[in-house]
């Protein structure tokens, strides 16, 4: 709302030049890196409080019909929230539930989030994510709780005069994007080539809609044109039974070089069993939104873990699947649920603080119409998080949402 194949190991994509490595963690007096160095946040003993709180709907056009959780949608509605602080300082968050994957309705979330409106004015706003309430115990819904730890996060930097990702620990604000490919795309191998020439350094492909060989005919196809040195992901949404994954992946060859595929089975209980079979690595997806990592099992050839803040609830969550995925050298792979601008360049800021994967941000690009001036620049293999939020709310596309 704003409202290839590696049947031994895990590819993991080395850091770009000059990035440091490790997930910064949240303790002490401000945001440590998982391997020691310290990250102070700027002029940390400002104290920031929310004098103002309100929300908003809106409704942006997609480019294009899209099909998603079983159903057809034709614009992108949602909600903000938008929180004040002392001098003029401003932070957005958005609460976005995605028809067929969220738990909340946009009902539910905009009666959450207005309730919350309610009763933020006089908060002050915590210098550590660490120190926002933990998932589940507020009541708030997912996407709720991920617009109002960006709203927080946001003001605090506005009070600070501070950027975001520099407030959460990154030391780069350019992050790499992943080339997504549709199930519909034809001529993979001219399509990998051309991705490889515009400079991606990874590639997700959708699967599991055609018979498994099919599919592996399709990756073998792609692998072609992207070469050896780009990654390759594949994601098939649970689409296939265990029996359909065993025939791709033996119809898969180890020149493939898959870096993982996300989510094979509609039996994830079986995962395990998966990997041990073929050797091809997994990526968790729908899985971090049931299970709590300390349940993943260590005997899981794990080679990603795509994290969704929207559908997940929050900072707090999903920082700790980012640090449990980087303990088990898997890519930590932050990844859009269709929001718009203003809950898309927080994931960037999360990504340039959290990850050296490229992230999948593509969801952004369907949307003909954004709540931010200038429009993110996601068009290409990287991104600059920074002049994000030099980009403004367009109030005319807001609709206030009164309070009960």
């Amino acid at each position: 709302m704003v409202i290839g194949v590696s049947f031994s190991s895990p590819t993991r994509l080395p850091p770009p030049e000059g990035v440091r490595s490790g997930i910064p963690r949240l303790g002490g007096g401000g945001l440590q890196s998982w391997r020691g160095a310290h990250y102070r946040i700027k002029s940390s003993a400002i104290a920031v409080v929310v004098t103002s709180a309100s929300c908003f709907s809106y409704t942006l056009p997609l480019g294009a019909p899209l099909s998603v959780g079983g159903r057809t949608l034709r614009e992108r509605r949602g909600a903000v929230l938008r929180l004040e602080g002392e001098e003029g300082a401003v932070g957005w968050g958005e609460a976005a539930p995605l028809p067929g994957f969220s738990d909340e309705s946009l009902t539910d979330a905009v009666d959450a989030l207005r309730e919350r409106a309610g009763s933020l004015p006089g908060t002050s706003v915590p210098r550590r994510i660490r120190a926002l309430p933990p998932p589940g115990t507020t009541g708030d819904p997912p996407s709720v709780r991920f617009a109002l730890d960006s709203a927080l996060l946001e003001l605090r930097a506005a009070t600070e005069d501070a950027d975001v990702p520099s407030l959460l620990g990154a030391e780069h604000t350019t992050i790499a994007l992943n080339a997504l490919v549709g199930r519909a795309a034809d001529d993979l191998t001219a399509t990998g080539e051309r991705l490889r020439r515009d400079g991606y350094r990874a590639v997700k492909l959708k699967v599991g809609k055609a018979a498994p060989e099919r599919d592996a005919t399709r990756v073998r196809a792609l692998r072609r044109g992207l070469g050896a040195r780009t990654a390759l992901r594949l994601d098939a949404n649970r689409a296939w039974s265990f029996e359909e994954a065993l025939s791709f992946a033996e119809a898969l060859p180890g020149s493939a070089d898959v870096e993982y595929v996300e989510e094979p089975l509609a039996d994830p209980g079986r995962l395990v069993t998966f990997t041990d079979r073929t050797g091809l690595p997994v990526a968790l997806d729908e899985s971090t939104r049931e299970r709590d990592p300390s349940t993943i099992p260590e005997a899981l050839l794990l080679g990603g873990v795509v994290l969704k803040p929207t559908l997940l609830g929050g900072l707090r969550r999903a920082h700790r699947w980012a640090r449990w995925a980087d303990r088990r050298g898997a890519s930590v792979v932050l990844s859009g649920a269709y929001e718009s601008g203003v809950g898309t360049r927080l994931l960037g800021a999360l990504a340039a603080a959290w990850s050296e994967a490229p992230v999948g941000l593509s969801t952004y690009t369907r949307l003909a119409d954004d709540l931010l001036r200038p429009r993110l620049a996601l068009e290409g293999p990287t991104f600059e998080v920074t002049p994000a939020y030099r980009s403004r709310v367009e109030s005319s596309l807001l609709r206030p949402i009164d309070r009960p």
